[in-house]
């Protein structure tokens, strides 16, 4: 689970890159995990605001927690450097995992937008 926050962590850090740059980290993986793979997708399109949209992809038999992640895991975490402007995240709707008697919400698969102002 923290090789993929820092899969992610990687993939928004590249939001940052010069201009010239493309709008799509591509698909980043852990060499020493390759049960999960992250990319960062960039729309700059209306003038003032990035919409952003972070996927994971998952092998199979594999998920993320949610934003709450209930009693049996630890909620996903995306860490800026430096003074990034806001973004408002929105998280799709999770499914319920039930794992040795614990229930916990969780995403299978998926993407998660997010929109980030210009300050």
């Amino acid at each position: 689970m923290l090789n993929i926050i820092r899969l992610a962590v990687a993939c928004l850090l590249l939001l940052w890159l010069p201009a010239a740059q493309a709008a799509d980290s591509g698909w980043l993986q852990n060499p020493t995990n390759d049960h999960a793979k992250v990319r960062l997708r960039a729309d700059t399109s209306q003038a003032g605001e990035t919409r952003l949209l972070l996927s994971v992809e998952l092998q199979n038999g594999w998920k993320t927690y949610w934003r709450s992640p209930g009693e049996g895991g630890i909620a996903p975490a995306i860490r800026w450097q430096g003074n990034p402007p806001p973004a408002k995240w929105y998280w799709p709707t999770p499914q319920r995992f039930d794992v040795a008697g614990i229930s916990t919400p969780g995403l299978s698969p998926t993407g998660q937008p997010a929109d980030r102002h210009a300050g």
